[in-house]
């Protein structure tokens, strides 16, 4: 089974696992809304509806009072205006019997409806009178039959309400079941489907994500320069996987020749070029010595530009033959434990005289926890050092300040070599320990140089087992840490 059928298997099982529970939610999810549409659309609508008939009852009954009162003194446009109320109340009474009659309160309703036709043919018989002069008759009918028939139709009212809000209880007592028992097994599909969905996770992350690590640690290795990594990928696979480890394995092994033959390119090609350099440089000398014959100023001033540039190809040819050798692990050290005070004052000796023709300040302060002693290779550490003062000394104008601090760290010494020099642009910073790599800014244009010095300055710290770094800032100076173990770890074989 190749990986893209096993990652969409997996996903196509996670996506069934988890369709279910939310099946079965929907499913409940109908049920609480058939509820909660019946609250809405029933019991809200006969709550508005016992609302519309109380408020008619009531302006119905206020109307009549009203209309009571002007018996034979009110005009004929207040008669009107009262008969047009009772009218609009009449109809507000009966579009809400009429609303309770629809729904499930019909045996209610027609109780009140029954009541609202009595009142409502009392109150007639009372504004009969009225019209017709018989105000005594008018009253006693109101005594004996139209208080007590609104009276009695404001009491009828109240069994309704509360059927209302006994049917409203158990539709939302019903809602509610719906949800409890939604909610308990949702939460128990889902803790099934979680297991489930664990599991073939786990499936998923043995066959993708471990090989996929072994791959990024195996890349990781050979980023750092080991071209022969123990990746532990079967080549067998059938997969994609497999593919990529037999890819992989292709890669490092020739990655691994190409370093052999670059070891070998650069040894032949450094022997072979070291043996012409000093040729010409003897030739150069004997010529300006005047072995063959008299060499004026002018002819004098060229060879010695010549020997100079011959130096310098043979400074650059050491150099990197020294690179190569520590990136191919043929580096070697010769450790020795070095004093470390007779090893600062040879080294600072040379600058401080610069520093005296220069105008530049150069303290050196040896902590008094300082090391006696630390167990390394001491021309190498001489070369760090004095490549790191070497640049201080060259980015620092007159009047600055280099600045030498040497202290016990945990388990080695930290050197710190800072300067108030022209600094090192933030964007150019990372890659000041590159090969060939040489800052250039506006303050201090690339200076003359191989830009191998750092690189192998870096090289010579890491294989005593330390660490070098740098900071700067432009215009206000750089500082290089160095950390140094006391012992450096054991070197393994070339």
């Amino acid at each position: 089974m190749s990986l893209r059928q096993r990652i969409v298997l997996t996903l196509l099982g996670i996506a069934i696992i988890l369709v279910i529970p939310a099946a079965y939610g929907l499913l409940a999810l109908q049920q609480v809304h058939s509820a909660v549409h019946t609250l809405q659309g029933r019991d809200v609508g006969a709550i508005n509806a016992l609302s519309d008939v109380r408020n008619g009852v009531e302006a119905a009954n206020d109307a009549q009072v009203r209309y009571s009162a002007l018996g034979g003194i009110g005009e004929a446009q207040d008669f009107a205006a009262l008969e047009q109320r009772l009218d609009s109340a009449s109809n507000a009474v009966s579009g809400g019997l009429a609303t309770l009659s629809r729904g499930a309160y019909g045996r209610s309703s027609a109780r009140v409806a029954a009541l609202w036709d009595s009142t409502r043919a009392f109150a007639q018989q009372e504004r009969a009178l009225i019209r017709a002069g018989d105000r005594d008759g008018a009253a006693a009918l109101r005594r004996q039959a139209v208080t007590p028939a609104f009276q009695r139709m404001a009491a009828s009212l109240e069994p309704v309400g509360v059927e209302i809000d006994r049917q409203t209880e158990r539709e939302v007592q019903r809602a509610e079941g719906v949800a409890r028992r939604s909610t308990s097994t949702t939460l128990a599909a889902l803790a099934a489907a979680l297991v489930l969905t664990l599991v073939l996770g786990t499936w998923l992350t043995r066959t993708l994500l471990r090989p996929v690590g072994e791959l990024r640690r195996g890349m990781a290795n050979v980023a750092e320069g080991d071209f022969a990594p123990n990746v532990r990928i079967p080549v067998e696979r059938p997969d994609e996987l497999g593919d990529l480890a037999r890819s992989f394995d292709t890669m490092t092994t020739r990655l691994l020749e190409l370093d052999r033959l670059k070891a070998e390119f650069v040894s032949v090609a450094s022997h072979e070029i070291k043996t012409p350099l000093s040729v010409i440089r003897g030739y150069v000398t004997l010529l300006a010595d005047g072995i063959y014959g008299p060499v004026n100023d002018r002819q004098k001033t060229t060879l010695e530009a010549v020997n100079a540039q011959t130096d310098r190809l043979t400074r650059l040819v050491h150099r990197l033959l020294d690179v190569s050798r520590f990136e191919a692990g043929g580096g070697r050290l010769e450790l020795r434990d070095i004093d470390l005070g007779a090893f600062f004052r040879e080294l600072t000796s040379g600058f401080q005289v610069l520093a005296g023709q220069n105008g530049i300040e150069f303290p050196v302060r040896l902590a008094d926890d300082l090391p006696t002693t630390i167990h390394g290779d001491e021309d190498r550490l001489n070369e760090v050092l004095g490549n790191l003062l070497s640049n201080a000394f060259k980015f620092t104008s007159k009047g600055g300040t280099i600045r030498v601090d040497a202290q016990r760290c945990d388990g080695g010494i930290c050197v710190e070599v800072e300067d108030t020099g022209v600094g090192i642009p933030p964007d150019q910073l990372p890659r000041v320990f590159e090969k060939f790599y040489q800052v250039d800014n506006d303050a201090q244009p690339r200076s003359v140089g191989s830009g191998l010095g750092l690189a192998i300055s870096r090289e010579i710290v890491e294989a005593h087992g330390g660490t070098i770094t740098a900071e700067s800032q432009v215009g206000r100076g750089t500082r290089f840490s160095v950390f140094l173990p006391e012992r450096p770890p054991v070197q393994k074989a070339a």
